[in-house]
């Protein structure tokens, strides 16, 4: 099966991923039609198209000085068209995004940055515009949000709040997601809350004043009418109630007095002492009725404390008899443990005097053992110096084959080390160790070798981190093509599998997001022979993401020659680019990033067209798709 080679293109560039066998190149066009071609085409400033031939040029006649000053040209006018390209798209940019934010004197003044550089450019002209009404029409409810703010700021100071409110709610209704009329709505509802509030306060508070002169507890209503008036000072009716509690006053605070202190001894059940209080009450309002009341209430309260009196004294009699009992039995049961302690000890005291007794027996029969113990003990250790003297002449020549296995270790992994082959040398420096635990040469040179083969790998990842975060960043950015030749890179390193996947990952992305598939089943062109592509014009807001996928095979191996593809609308043709075929038998597919050529961005293009110059091609699939 033929192997697939991937084409990714910037600005006319190929970059191919993974492997083919490459056929050598035979009867390649000349290095003079390539010149002749690449100046016509910078004749016309098609500068990407002259740099495919003057690189083509440059491979037939190597380090040529006219072609190699040719292409620096190119590049450096590409470089020039890409600078002006890349001020207009910063500013169309930063313009879309405030225009999205809805920012559009901001948004407005970013057009007309771009439209400085590129002044004819349909989208921005429009979106200009677009900006300018939308700006028309902003000032317009401004300025009737400012009328309604203004009359409501007015009314509130007069605290005209019924008013005030339906002029913040009418700068509502023009800009329903500001804050300042729904911050000074709550404020005029809350102020008109509060004189609502402060009303009924102040009924309130007068009514619970004239409860309190009613009971002639005039300190407390005089106190009830004092924050009545704080609310309203000029009140009429509070300032002449105030004025008639102050002229009775005096006898009632006398009368209060010692109705408190009579209430207070009656909650504390000092009934006896709160009659005599209740009785002095009534010679100051002679017949009250409240102090004759209590009085009458008083006298069952007292009989009955009285009959609860002689109970308690006689209860804590009873208690004292009982206690009395208790004692006496108390003292009976320690008598009685006494006696039992006493009896208890002296039977310990005998069974520690048998226990005596047995231990001396056991000490006798212990010596003995020992006796016949030392005696096995010397044979064993006489047995045991001539095993540990045989042990000695088998170690010597254990330790003569180990330094031999040690040392050819050592040389294997040396050898490894100058060779930079360091895991080779890792595994015979670990082997010597397994030969000499702990050696010092052998652990140096294996820390040696790990450090080596750690600073290797280091390296390579470092390298490889790097280009996976080039691919990340362009893959992010959408630019797929310079993504793909990061990734690449990396995947050479061959150290994870996520290069791969990334890639895989954008040729899925573009498959799935292709606007149009021009081409599928493969077509032969012949030398010369033109095939044109049409297509419906794509969206403006989506040309700057559009890359062109074209797949291709070499009919004739043996041969090298450029391919032109060309793209315009109904105007004619409008750019395009050049695609070096290469001498191999093997299918290659080409990704351009045509989104990065201002024509295809600023034109309605609905063809591309496909040239083959002095040599056939067959054609397979031909796509328009996108980045997301």
């Amino acid at each position: 099966m033929k192997k697939h080679l991937i084409f990714s293109l910037l600005f006319g560039a190929a970059l191919v991923l993974g492997t083919t066998k490459m056929v050598q190149a035979q009867n390649a066009e000349s290095y003079e039609s390539l010149m002749k071609k690449g100046n016509e085409k910078y004749n016309v400033k098609d500068y990407i198209s002259a740099k495919t031939y003057y690189e083509m040029a440059l491979k037939q006649k190597g380090n040529d000085p006219t072609a190699r000053k040719k292409l620096d040209e190119t590049v450096k006018k590409i470089q020039e068209d890409g600078a002006r390209q890349e001020i207009f798209y910063a500013h169309l940019d930063t313009g879309d995004q405030f225009f999205n934010q809805q920012r559009y004197e901001e948004a407005l003044s970013e057009y007309e940055q771009a439209l400085k550089v590129f002044p004819d450019d349909k989208y921005v002209g429009g979106q200009a515009e677009a900006a300018r009404a939308i700006l028309k029409e902003r000032q317009d409810k401004q300025d009737a949000f400012d009328t309604a703010m203004s009359q409501g700021e007015t009314l509130l100071a007069e605290e005209n709040f019924d008013a005030a409110i339906f002029q913040f709610e009418t700068a509502i209704e023009i800009f329903p997601n500001d804050k300042l009329p729904k911050e000074k709505l709550a404020e005029a509802k809350q102020k008109k809350q509060l004189y609502t509030e402060k009303v009924n306060l102040f009924d309130k508070t007068m009514e619970e004043a004239r409860q309190l002169g009613l009971r002639k507890n005039y300190e407390a209503a005089l106190g009830k009418l004092d924050q009545a008036l704080e609310l309203f000072p000029n009140d009429l009716q509070a300032n002449t109630m105030k004025s008639e509690y102050q002229a009775t006053k005096g006898q009632t605070d006398l009368y209060n007095g010692i109705i408190a202190e009579a209430d207070q001894l009656y909650e504390n059940k000092a009934y006896k002492e709160a009659k005599t209080k209740y009785q002095n009450a009534l010679s100051v309002v002679v017949g009250d009725a409240y102090a004759t009341d209590m009085i009458a209430r008083l006298d069952p309260l007292i009989a009955q404390q009285d009959a609860e009196e002689a109970a308690r004294i006689a209860a804590e009699q009873e208690a004292a008899r009982l206690a009395a009992e208790a004692e006496a039995a108390r003292l009976a049961a320690e008598a009685e443990a006494a006696r039992i302690a006493a009896e208890q000890e002296a039977a310990r005291i005998a069974a520690e005097q048998e226990a005596a007794r047995l231990a001396a027996e056991e000490a006798a029969r212990i010596a003995a053992e020992e006796e016949a113990a030392r005696l096995a003990a010397e044979a064993e250790a006489a047995r045991i110096a001539a095993e540990e003297e045989a042990a000695r002449q088998a170690a010597l020549a254990a330790a003569a084959e180990l330094q031999a296995q040690y040392d050819n270790a050592i040389n294997a992994g040396n050898q490894a080390m100058n060779a930079e082959k360091f895991t080779e040398a890792i595994s015979h420096y670990q082997s010597a160790l397994t030969f000499k635990p702990n050696d010092e040469t052998a652990t140096k040179q294996l820390a040696a070798a790990e450090k080596a083969e750690n600073d290797r790998l280091t390296a390579l990842r470092n390298q490889y981190n790097a280009f996976i975060k080039e691919g990340d960043a362009n893959f992010k950015s959408n630019t797929f093509d310079k993504a793909i030749e990061a990734y690449t890179k990396a995947e050479e390193l061959g150290l994870e599998s996520y290069p791969t996947e990334m890639i895989a990952r954008i040729s899925e992305i573009i498959e799935q997001n292709k606007l149009y598939e021009l081409n599928s089943d493969y077509i032969s062109l012949g030398a010369g022979e033109a095939r044109r592509f049409e297509f419906n014009k794509i969206e403006v807001a989506v040309r700057r993401s559009n890359y062109i996928i074209i797949k291709v095979r070499n009919p004739q191996p043996e041969k090298t020659f450029p391919m032109i593809v060309s793209f315009g609308g109904a105007g004619g043709k409008n750019g395009g680019f050049v695609l070096p075929i290469a001498a191999t038998d093997e299918e290659k597919t080409f990704i351009f990033r045509i989104g990065a050529q201002y024509k295809w961005f600023s034109e309605d293009n609905t063809w591309i067209e496909i040239i083959s110059e002095n040599n056939p091609v067959e054609i397979g699939k031909v796509e328009v798709s996108r980045s997301n």
